[in-house]
Protein backbone atom coordinates (compact mmCIF):
# COMPACT_ATOMS: atom_id res chain seq x y z
CA UNK A 1 0.00 0.00 0.00
CA UNK A 2 2.81 2.37 0.88
CA UNK A 3 4.44 1.64 -2.50
CA UNK A 4 1.18 2.38 -4.34
CA UNK A 5 0.82 5.65 -2.48
CA UNK A 6 4.41 6.48 -3.41
CA UNK A 7 3.81 5.68 -7.09
CA UNK A 8 0.64 7.77 -7.11
CA UNK A 9 2.58 10.64 -5.55
CA UNK A 10 5.37 10.24 -8.07
CA UNK A 11 2.82 10.30 -10.92
CA UNK A 12 1.21 13.52 -9.76
CA UNK A 13 4.49 15.19 -8.93
CA UNK A 14 6.55 14.06 -11.91
CA UNK A 15 4.60 12.07 -14.49
CA UNK A 16 1.67 14.43 -14.93
CA UNK A 17 3.78 17.57 -15.52
CA UNK A 18 5.91 15.67 -18.05
CA UNK A 19 2.78 14.40 -19.81
CA UNK A 20 1.30 17.89 -19.94
CA UNK A 21 4.55 19.30 -21.33
CA UNK A 22 4.70 16.59 -24.00
CA UNK A 23 1.08 17.21 -25.01
CA UNK A 24 1.75 20.96 -25.17
CA UNK A 25 4.83 20.38 -27.32
CA UNK A 26 2.96 18.07 -29.70
CA UNK A 27 0.13 20.60 -29.97
CA UNK A 28 2.57 23.42 -30.68
CA UNK A 29 4.42 21.43 -33.34
CA UNK A 30 1.13 20.45 -35.01
CA UNK A 31 -0.19 24.02 -35.02
CA UNK A 32 3.13 25.37 -36.25
CA UNK A 33 3.11 22.92 -39.15
CA UNK A 34 -0.47 23.91 -39.98
CA UNK A 35 0.57 27.57 -40.01
CA UNK A 36 3.36 26.73 -42.46
CA UNK A 37 0.78 24.89 -44.59
CA UNK A 38 -1.64 27.83 -44.41
CA UNK A 39 1.06 30.22 -45.64
CA UNK A 40 1.96 27.89 -48.52
CA UNK A 41 5.17 26.43 -47.17
CA UNK A 42 4.25 22.76 -47.69
CA UNK A 43 3.29 23.06 -51.34
CA UNK A 44 5.56 21.31 -53.84
CA UNK A 45 8.32 23.49 -55.29
CA UNK A 46 7.81 24.06 -59.01
CA UNK A 47 10.25 22.22 -61.26
CA UNK A 48 10.79 23.86 -64.64
CA UNK A 49 12.94 23.17 -67.66
CA UNK A 50 14.48 26.40 -68.99
CA UNK A 51 17.97 26.43 -70.49
CA UNK A 52 20.53 28.49 -68.58
CA UNK A 53 21.57 31.65 -70.43
CA UNK A 54 25.18 32.66 -70.67
CA UNK A 55 25.62 36.04 -69.05
CA UNK A 56 26.77 38.13 -72.01
CA UNK A 57 25.70 40.85 -74.41
CA UNK A 58 22.15 41.20 -75.73
CA UNK A 59 20.72 43.57 -78.31
CA UNK A 60 17.05 44.22 -78.95
CA UNK A 61 16.83 45.56 -82.50
CA UNK A 62 14.27 47.75 -84.26
CA UNK A 63 12.03 48.11 -81.21
CA UNK A 64 9.77 50.90 -79.98
CA UNK A 65 11.25 52.05 -76.67
CA UNK A 66 9.31 53.81 -73.92
CA UNK A 67 10.88 57.24 -73.51
CA UNK A 68 12.20 58.25 -70.06
CA UNK A 69 9.26 60.68 -69.84
CA UNK A 70 6.96 57.65 -70.06
CA UNK A 71 4.44 59.34 -72.36
CA UNK A 72 5.59 58.16 -75.79
CA UNK A 73 7.55 55.47 -77.59
CA UNK A 74 10.70 56.19 -79.58
CA UNK A 75 10.58 54.17 -82.78
CA UNK A 76 13.14 51.83 -84.36
CA UNK A 77 15.69 51.74 -81.56
CA UNK A 78 18.41 49.27 -80.73
CA UNK A 79 18.95 48.60 -77.02
CA UNK A 80 22.32 47.08 -76.10
CA UNK A 81 22.54 45.25 -72.78
CA UNK A 82 25.84 44.19 -71.24
CA UNK A 83 25.97 42.21 -67.97
CA UNK A 84 22.43 43.17 -67.08
CA UNK A 85 22.87 46.93 -67.59
CA UNK A 86 21.58 49.08 -70.46
CA UNK A 87 24.74 50.22 -72.21
CA UNK A 88 23.38 51.91 -75.33
CA UNK A 89 20.13 53.09 -76.90
CA UNK A 90 20.43 54.24 -80.50
CA UNK A 91 18.56 54.25 -83.80
CA UNK A 92 21.42 52.81 -85.78
CA UNK A 93 24.59 51.34 -84.34
CA UNK A 94 27.31 48.84 -85.09
CA UNK A 95 26.86 45.81 -82.91
CA UNK A 96 29.65 43.63 -81.55
CA UNK A 97 30.01 40.04 -82.72
CA UNK A 98 28.82 37.02 -80.77
CA UNK A 99 25.83 38.67 -79.10
CA UNK A 100 22.26 37.55 -78.51
CA UNK A 101 19.91 39.33 -80.90
CA UNK A 102 16.20 39.85 -80.22
CA UNK A 103 14.06 41.15 -83.08
CA UNK A 104 11.75 43.80 -81.66
CA UNK A 105 10.11 44.79 -84.93
CA UNK A 106 6.60 46.05 -84.30
CA UNK A 107 6.93 45.51 -80.55
CA UNK A 108 7.08 47.82 -77.53
CA UNK A 109 9.77 47.77 -74.87
CA UNK A 110 8.85 48.92 -71.36
CA UNK A 111 10.60 48.68 -67.99
CA UNK A 112 9.83 45.56 -65.99
CA UNK A 113 6.83 46.09 -63.73
CA UNK A 114 7.06 46.62 -59.98
CA UNK A 115 4.38 45.22 -57.65
CA UNK A 116 4.55 47.47 -54.60
CA UNK A 117 2.41 45.47 -52.19
CA UNK A 118 2.82 41.70 -52.07
CA UNK A 119 2.69 38.99 -49.45
CA UNK A 120 4.81 36.00 -50.39
CA UNK A 121 4.08 34.35 -47.02
CA UNK A 122 6.02 31.07 -47.50
CA UNK A 123 4.91 30.58 -51.10
CA UNK A 124 8.19 30.26 -52.97
CA UNK A 125 6.59 29.48 -56.33
CA UNK A 126 5.11 32.98 -56.42
CA UNK A 127 8.53 34.28 -57.44
CA UNK A 128 8.01 32.55 -60.79
CA UNK A 129 4.46 33.88 -61.18
CA UNK A 130 5.73 37.43 -60.94
CA UNK A 131 8.28 36.90 -63.69
CA UNK A 132 5.71 35.15 -65.88
CA UNK A 133 3.63 38.33 -65.66
CA UNK A 134 6.48 40.73 -66.40
CA UNK A 135 6.95 41.74 -62.77
CA UNK A 136 10.70 42.05 -62.28
CA UNK A 137 10.59 43.85 -58.89
CA UNK A 138 8.38 43.23 -55.86
CA UNK A 139 8.00 44.85 -52.46
CA UNK A 140 7.29 42.25 -49.79
CA UNK A 141 5.22 43.95 -47.10
CA UNK A 142 5.57 41.63 -44.11
CA UNK A 143 8.97 40.03 -44.42
CA UNK A 144 10.45 36.99 -42.74
CA UNK A 145 14.03 35.70 -42.64
CA UNK A 146 13.25 33.35 -45.51
CA UNK A 147 12.45 36.35 -47.74
CA UNK A 148 15.82 37.90 -46.95
CA UNK A 149 17.43 34.62 -47.99
CA UNK A 150 15.47 34.54 -51.26
CA UNK A 151 16.48 38.14 -51.93
CA UNK A 152 20.18 37.27 -51.55
CA UNK A 153 19.80 34.17 -53.70
CA UNK A 154 18.21 36.21 -56.48
CA UNK A 155 21.02 38.77 -56.23
CA UNK A 156 23.43 35.84 -56.62
CA UNK A 157 21.73 34.56 -59.77
CA UNK A 158 18.62 32.64 -58.75
CA UNK A 159 15.65 33.16 -61.09
CA UNK A 160 13.22 35.61 -59.51
CA UNK A 161 12.23 39.26 -59.25
CA UNK A 162 14.39 41.74 -57.37
CA UNK A 163 13.03 42.11 -53.85
CA UNK A 164 12.53 45.03 -51.48
CA UNK A 165 11.72 43.39 -48.15
CA UNK A 166 9.79 45.27 -45.47
CA UNK A 167 10.25 44.10 -41.87
CA UNK A 168 7.49 42.35 -39.89
CA UNK A 169 5.07 45.10 -38.90
CA UNK A 170 5.31 46.57 -35.40
CA UNK A 171 2.20 46.19 -33.24
CA UNK A 172 1.21 46.76 -29.62
CA UNK A 173 -0.41 43.87 -27.73
CA UNK A 174 -0.37 42.57 -24.17
CA UNK A 175 2.14 39.88 -23.26
CA UNK A 176 0.05 36.70 -23.76
CA UNK A 177 -1.87 37.96 -26.80
CA UNK A 178 1.37 39.34 -28.18
CA UNK A 179 3.06 35.93 -28.04
CA UNK A 180 0.18 34.40 -30.01
CA UNK A 181 -0.01 37.22 -32.59
CA UNK A 182 3.75 37.21 -33.08
CA UNK A 183 3.71 33.45 -33.69
CA UNK A 184 0.66 33.21 -35.95
CA UNK A 185 0.80 36.56 -37.83
CA UNK A 186 4.52 37.39 -37.94
CA UNK A 187 4.19 40.73 -36.15
CA UNK A 188 6.90 42.40 -34.09
CA UNK A 189 5.32 43.07 -30.68
CA UNK A 190 6.39 46.25 -28.89
CA UNK A 191 5.13 47.51 -25.54
CA UNK A 192 7.46 50.42 -24.79
CA UNK A 193 9.65 53.04 -26.44
CA UNK A 194 12.66 50.90 -25.64
CA UNK A 195 11.07 47.90 -27.37
CA UNK A 196 10.53 50.02 -30.48
CA UNK A 197 14.10 51.34 -30.49
CA UNK A 198 15.56 47.85 -30.10
CA UNK A 199 13.24 46.41 -32.75
CA UNK A 200 14.05 49.07 -35.36
CA UNK A 201 17.80 48.75 -34.79
CA UNK A 202 17.64 44.94 -34.92
CA UNK A 203 15.45 44.75 -38.03
CA UNK A 204 17.67 47.17 -39.91
CA UNK A 205 20.76 45.18 -38.93
CA UNK A 206 19.11 42.00 -40.24
CA UNK A 207 18.84 43.58 -43.68
CA UNK A 208 15.23 44.70 -43.95
CA UNK A 209 14.69 47.66 -46.27
CA UNK A 210 11.90 49.45 -44.37
CA UNK A 211 9.93 49.37 -41.12
CA UNK A 212 6.15 48.90 -41.21
CA UNK A 213 3.61 50.40 -38.83
CA UNK A 214 0.70 48.11 -37.97
CA UNK A 215 -2.93 49.10 -37.53
CA UNK A 216 -2.49 47.83 -33.97
CA UNK A 217 0.24 50.20 -32.84
CA UNK A 218 -0.69 52.46 -29.93
CA UNK A 219 -0.07 56.27 -30.07
CA UNK A 220 3.09 56.12 -27.96
CA UNK A 221 4.42 53.31 -30.13
CA UNK A 222 3.68 55.31 -33.28
CA UNK A 223 5.59 58.31 -31.95
CA UNK A 224 8.46 56.04 -30.92
CA UNK A 225 8.63 54.28 -34.30
CA UNK A 226 8.75 57.65 -36.06
CA UNK A 227 11.64 58.76 -33.86
CA UNK A 228 13.51 55.47 -34.16
CA UNK A 229 13.24 55.20 -37.97
CA UNK A 230 14.46 58.79 -38.33
CA UNK A 231 17.40 58.11 -36.02
CA UNK A 232 18.30 54.90 -37.88
CA UNK A 233 17.77 56.33 -41.39
CA UNK A 234 15.32 53.63 -42.48
CA UNK A 235 11.94 54.36 -44.11
CA UNK A 236 8.75 54.14 -42.06
CA UNK A 237 5.83 52.89 -44.13
CA UNK A 238 2.60 50.93 -43.86
CA UNK A 239 -0.67 51.46 -42.07
CA UNK A 240 -2.08 54.43 -40.20
CA UNK A 241 -2.66 52.91 -36.75
CA UNK A 242 -6.29 52.80 -35.66
CA UNK A 243 -5.41 54.70 -32.50
CA UNK A 244 -3.99 57.75 -34.29
CA UNK A 245 -5.36 60.23 -36.82
CA UNK A 246 -4.25 62.46 -39.65
CA UNK A 247 -2.59 64.98 -37.35
CA UNK A 248 -0.29 62.31 -35.94
CA UNK A 249 0.47 61.17 -39.49
CA UNK A 250 1.45 64.70 -40.58
CA UNK A 251 3.76 64.99 -37.56
CA UNK A 252 5.38 61.59 -38.13
CA UNK A 253 8.33 60.29 -40.12
CA UNK A 254 6.10 58.05 -42.27
CA UNK A 255 6.91 58.26 -45.99
CA UNK A 256 4.38 55.85 -47.48
CA UNK A 257 0.81 54.65 -46.93
CA UNK A 258 0.36 50.99 -47.83
CA UNK A 259 -3.23 51.28 -49.09
CA UNK A 260 -5.64 54.01 -50.15
CA UNK A 261 -7.80 52.12 -47.65
CA UNK A 262 -5.79 53.60 -44.77
CA UNK A 263 -6.94 57.08 -45.76
CA UNK A 264 -10.55 55.90 -46.05
CA UNK A 265 -10.46 54.25 -42.62
CA UNK A 266 -8.86 57.24 -40.90
CA UNK A 267 -11.38 59.62 -42.47
CA UNK A 268 -14.17 57.32 -41.30
CA UNK A 269 -12.91 57.63 -37.73
CA UNK A 270 -13.08 61.42 -38.10
CA UNK A 271 -16.62 61.07 -39.44
CA UNK A 272 -17.63 58.98 -36.44
CA UNK A 273 -18.06 55.65 -38.19
CA UNK A 274 -20.49 55.44 -41.08
CA UNK A 275 -23.33 52.91 -41.33
CA UNK A 276 -25.53 51.91 -44.28
CA UNK A 277 -27.97 54.56 -43.11
CA UNK A 278 -25.32 57.32 -43.13
CA UNK A 279 -23.47 56.13 -46.24
CA UNK A 280 -24.39 59.12 -48.42
CA UNK A 281 -23.45 61.58 -45.68
CA UNK A 282 -20.09 59.84 -45.33
CA UNK A 283 -19.41 60.10 -49.06
CA UNK A 284 -20.18 63.82 -48.96
CA UNK A 285 -17.81 64.10 -45.99
CA UNK A 286 -15.14 62.32 -48.04
CA UNK A 287 -15.65 64.71 -50.96
CA UNK A 288 -15.23 67.68 -48.65
CA UNK A 289 -12.05 66.31 -47.05
CA UNK A 290 -10.26 64.50 -49.88
CA UNK A 291 -8.51 67.50 -51.44
CA UNK A 292 -7.15 68.62 -48.09
CA UNK A 293 -5.84 65.13 -47.34
CA UNK A 294 -4.21 64.90 -50.76
CA UNK A 295 -2.61 68.34 -50.41
CA UNK A 296 -1.02 67.38 -47.09
CA UNK A 297 0.25 64.09 -48.53
CA UNK A 298 1.85 66.00 -51.40
CA UNK A 299 3.37 68.60 -49.08
CA UNK A 300 4.80 65.91 -46.79
CA UNK A 301 6.09 63.83 -49.72
CA UNK A 302 4.15 60.77 -48.57
CA UNK A 303 3.59 58.16 -51.28
CA UNK A 304 0.42 56.05 -51.43
CA UNK A 305 0.18 52.47 -52.70
CA UNK A 306 -3.11 51.84 -54.43
CA UNK A 307 -4.64 48.34 -53.77
CA UNK A 308 -7.75 49.69 -55.52
CA UNK A 309 -8.78 46.39 -57.12
CA UNK A 310 -8.87 44.75 -53.70
CA UNK A 311 -11.15 47.39 -52.16
CA UNK A 312 -13.39 47.23 -55.22
CA UNK A 313 -13.62 43.46 -54.78
CA UNK A 314 -14.88 43.35 -51.19
CA UNK A 315 -18.56 43.84 -52.00
CA UNK A 316 -18.31 41.63 -55.09
CA UNK A 317 -16.81 38.79 -53.05
CA UNK A 318 -19.64 39.12 -50.56
CA UNK A 319 -22.35 39.31 -53.20
CA UNK A 320 -21.14 36.33 -55.30
CA UNK A 321 -17.92 34.71 -54.12
CA UNK A 322 -17.97 31.91 -56.69
CA UNK A 323 -18.24 34.45 -59.51
CA UNK A 324 -15.35 36.47 -58.05
CA UNK A 325 -13.20 33.33 -57.82
CA UNK A 326 -14.03 32.35 -61.41
CA UNK A 327 -12.82 35.74 -62.65
CA UNK A 328 -9.24 35.21 -61.45
CA UNK A 329 -6.47 32.69 -62.20
CA UNK A 330 -7.20 30.62 -59.11
CA UNK A 331 -5.22 27.59 -60.35
CA UNK A 332 -1.96 29.50 -59.88
CA UNK A 333 -2.59 30.47 -56.25
CA UNK A 334 -0.76 28.32 -53.71
CA UNK A 335 -3.29 25.71 -52.48
CA UNK A 336 -2.11 26.18 -48.90
CA UNK A 337 -3.30 29.78 -49.18
CA UNK A 338 -6.56 29.01 -50.99
CA UNK A 339 -7.57 26.06 -48.84
CA UNK A 340 -6.47 27.22 -45.40
CA UNK A 341 -6.30 24.68 -42.57
CA UNK A 342 -8.38 23.47 -39.66
CA UNK A 343 -6.84 26.21 -37.50
CA UNK A 344 -7.21 29.00 -40.07
CA UNK A 345 -10.74 30.05 -39.14
CA UNK A 346 -11.58 33.03 -41.41
CA UNK A 347 -8.05 34.38 -41.55
CA UNK A 348 -6.74 33.81 -45.07
CA UNK A 349 -8.49 30.99 -46.91
CA UNK A 350 -10.08 31.70 -50.28
CA UNK A 351 -12.28 28.60 -50.52
CA UNK A 352 -15.06 27.11 -48.46
CA UNK A 353 -16.61 28.44 -45.28
CA UNK A 354 -13.27 29.78 -44.03
CA UNK A 355 -13.17 32.55 -46.67
CA UNK A 356 -12.78 35.85 -44.81
CA UNK A 357 -15.41 37.76 -46.81
CA UNK A 358 -18.06 35.04 -47.05
CA UNK A 359 -21.36 35.67 -45.28
CA UNK A 360 -22.43 32.98 -42.79
CA UNK A 361 -24.93 30.52 -44.27
CA UNK A 362 -27.73 31.77 -42.01
CA UNK A 363 -27.07 35.48 -42.63
CA UNK A 364 -30.47 37.28 -43.00
CA UNK A 365 -31.30 38.79 -46.40
CA UNK A 366 -31.88 42.19 -44.84
CA UNK A 367 -28.42 42.15 -43.32
CA UNK A 368 -26.94 41.16 -46.68
CA UNK A 369 -28.48 44.24 -48.29
CA UNK A 370 -27.16 46.48 -45.54
CA UNK A 371 -23.71 44.86 -45.82
CA UNK A 372 -23.61 45.45 -49.58
CA UNK A 373 -24.47 49.12 -49.09
CA UNK A 374 -21.68 49.42 -46.53
CA UNK A 375 -19.01 47.82 -48.73
CA UNK A 376 -20.12 49.55 -51.93
CA UNK A 377 -19.82 52.83 -50.05
CA UNK A 378 -16.36 51.75 -48.90
CA UNK A 379 -15.32 51.22 -52.53
CA UNK A 380 -16.77 54.58 -53.62
CA UNK A 381 -14.83 56.33 -50.89
CA UNK A 382 -11.61 54.89 -52.31
CA UNK A 383 -12.39 56.37 -55.71
CA UNK A 384 -13.12 59.77 -54.19
CA UNK A 385 -9.74 59.79 -52.45
CA UNK A 386 -7.95 58.45 -55.53
CA UNK A 387 -9.42 61.21 -57.68
CA UNK A 388 -8.00 63.79 -55.27
CA UNK A 389 -4.60 62.05 -55.21
CA UNK A 390 -4.44 62.17 -59.00
CA UNK A 391 -5.46 65.83 -59.22
CA UNK A 392 -3.04 66.89 -56.48
CA UNK A 393 -0.20 64.84 -58.03
CA UNK A 394 0.46 62.68 -54.97
CA UNK A 395 3.00 59.92 -55.62
CA UNK A 396 1.01 56.74 -56.38
CA UNK A 397 2.55 53.27 -56.60
CA UNK A 398 0.58 50.35 -58.03
CA UNK A 399 0.13 47.48 -55.60
CA UNK A 400 -2.48 44.82 -54.97
CA UNK A 401 -1.94 43.13 -51.57
CA UNK A 402 -1.22 39.97 -53.56
CA UNK A 403 -2.20 36.66 -51.90
CA UNK A 404 -5.10 38.30 -50.09
CA UNK A 405 -8.35 37.03 -51.65
CA UNK A 406 -8.77 37.46 -54.65
CA UNK A 407 -5.42 38.98 -55.64
CA UNK A 408 -3.44 36.38 -57.61
CA UNK A 409 0.34 36.98 -57.48
CA UNK A 410 1.58 38.50 -60.73
CA UNK A 411 -1.77 38.51 -62.48
CA UNK A 412 -3.39 40.99 -60.10
CA UNK A 413 -1.01 43.81 -61.01
CA UNK A 414 -2.44 43.90 -64.54
CA UNK A 415 -5.94 44.12 -63.05
CA UNK A 416 -4.74 46.97 -60.84
CA UNK A 417 -3.26 48.89 -63.75
CA UNK A 418 -6.53 48.56 -65.65
CA UNK A 419 -8.54 49.65 -62.59
CA UNK A 420 -6.34 52.71 -62.05
CA UNK A 421 -6.77 53.68 -65.70
CA UNK A 422 -10.54 53.30 -65.50
CA UNK A 423 -10.53 55.36 -62.30
CA UNK A 424 -8.96 58.36 -64.03
CA UNK A 425 -5.21 57.86 -64.36
CA UNK A 426 -3.83 58.14 -67.88
CA UNK A 427 -2.08 55.11 -69.36
CA UNK A 428 1.25 56.93 -68.96
CA UNK A 429 0.51 57.68 -65.29
CA UNK A 430 -0.43 54.05 -64.69
CA UNK A 431 2.76 52.80 -66.31
CA UNK A 432 4.77 55.24 -64.20
CA UNK A 433 3.05 53.95 -61.04
CA UNK A 434 4.28 50.43 -61.81
CA UNK A 435 7.72 51.24 -63.27
CA UNK A 436 9.53 54.56 -62.83
CA UNK A 437 7.95 55.77 -59.58
CA UNK A 438 8.50 52.62 -57.47
CA UNK A 439 11.92 52.17 -59.04
CA UNK A 440 12.93 55.61 -57.79
CA UNK A 441 11.18 55.15 -54.44
CA UNK A 442 12.91 51.81 -53.72
CA UNK A 443 16.27 52.93 -55.10
CA UNK A 444 16.52 49.89 -57.38
CA UNK A 445 17.94 51.61 -60.50
CA UNK A 446 15.01 50.23 -62.49
CA UNK A 447 11.81 51.57 -64.00
CA UNK A 448 13.36 53.58 -66.84
CA UNK A 449 14.91 52.61 -70.16
CA UNK A 450 18.06 54.74 -70.11
CA UNK A 451 21.76 54.01 -70.25
CA UNK A 452 23.15 52.92 -66.91
CA UNK A 453 19.82 51.54 -65.70
CA UNK A 454 19.31 47.88 -64.87
CA UNK A 455 17.96 45.97 -67.86
CA UNK A 456 14.86 44.54 -66.20
CA UNK A 457 12.60 44.86 -69.23
CA UNK A 458 9.37 43.61 -70.81
CA UNK A 459 8.80 43.29 -74.56
CA UNK A 460 5.13 43.71 -75.48
CA UNK A 461 3.24 42.85 -78.65
CA UNK A 462 0.89 45.83 -78.26
CA UNK A 463 1.16 49.48 -77.20
CA UNK A 464 0.14 50.02 -73.55
CA UNK A 465 -0.13 53.79 -74.04
CA UNK A 466 -2.97 53.17 -76.48
CA UNK A 467 -4.58 50.51 -74.28
CA UNK A 468 -3.32 49.83 -70.77
CA UNK A 469 -4.71 46.31 -71.12
CA UNK A 470 -1.73 45.63 -73.40
CA UNK A 471 0.58 45.33 -70.37
CA UNK A 472 -0.02 41.56 -70.40
CA UNK A 473 0.73 41.03 -74.12
CA UNK A 474 4.15 39.82 -73.07
CA UNK A 475 6.54 38.32 -75.59
CA UNK A 476 9.82 38.41 -73.63
CA UNK A 477 10.99 39.29 -70.12
CA UNK A 478 14.58 40.21 -69.29
CA UNK A 479 15.52 40.07 -65.62
CA UNK A 480 19.00 40.32 -64.14
CA UNK A 481 20.53 39.70 -67.55
CA UNK A 482 18.47 36.56 -68.21
CA UNK A 483 16.20 36.33 -71.26
CA UNK A 484 12.83 34.61 -70.78
CA UNK A 485 11.00 33.99 -74.04
CA UNK A 486 7.25 33.47 -74.28
CA UNK A 487 7.92 29.75 -74.29
CA UNK A 488 9.96 30.09 -71.09
CA UNK A 489 7.26 32.13 -69.40
CA UNK A 490 4.63 29.54 -70.30
CA UNK A 491 6.91 26.87 -68.85
CA UNK A 492 7.06 28.76 -65.54
CA UNK A 493 3.27 28.93 -65.43
CA UNK A 494 2.97 25.24 -66.27
CA UNK A 495 5.43 24.31 -63.54
CA UNK A 496 3.62 26.32 -60.86
CA UNK A 497 0.24 24.90 -61.84
CA UNK A 498 1.65 21.36 -61.77
CA UNK A 499 3.17 21.87 -58.31
CA UNK A 500 -0.13 23.28 -57.06
CA UNK A 501 -2.13 20.40 -58.53
CA UNK A 502 0.21 17.91 -56.87
CA UNK A 503 -0.41 19.58 -53.50
CA UNK A 504 -4.17 20.11 -53.59
CA UNK A 505 -6.57 18.54 -51.13
CA UNK A 506 -9.59 20.49 -52.44
CA UNK A 507 -10.63 20.14 -56.08
CA UNK A 508 -11.08 23.47 -57.83
CA UNK A 509 -14.47 24.21 -59.31
CA UNK A 510 -13.32 27.69 -60.32
CA UNK A 511 -10.54 27.79 -62.88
Amino acid sequence: MAMKRFLNWKWWAVGLPITICLMALITYLYMDRELVRMYGGLTDIAEFNIPEDEFGITAIKNVNVLAPTGDRFVESQTVLIREGIIELIAEDTNLPNDITLIDGTGMFLVPGYTESHVHLWESENDLLLYLANGVTQIREMNGIKKHLRWKKEIEAGRLGPDMFVVAPQLATFGFIEGLFVSWTQNKTIVQSDQDVERAVESLKAMGYDAIKASSFLDPDGYTAISTATRANSIPLIGHIPNAVGFQELWESNQVEIAHIEELVKTADIDFGGYTPETANAYLEFMRSKSDGIAERLYEKGIAVTSTLTLSDSFWRQKEDLEKALNQVELRYVNPGVTEGTVITSRALAWLGDRHMYRWPADYPEGQKKRSLIYWQTYAQAHHIILDALIRRKVTIMAGTDANVPVMVPGFSLHDEMLALNQAGMSAAEVLASSTRIPGEWMGMNTGEISTGFKANLVLLRENPLNDIGATDTIETVIVNGRILTRKDLDELLRAVKQANDNSRSVRLTAA
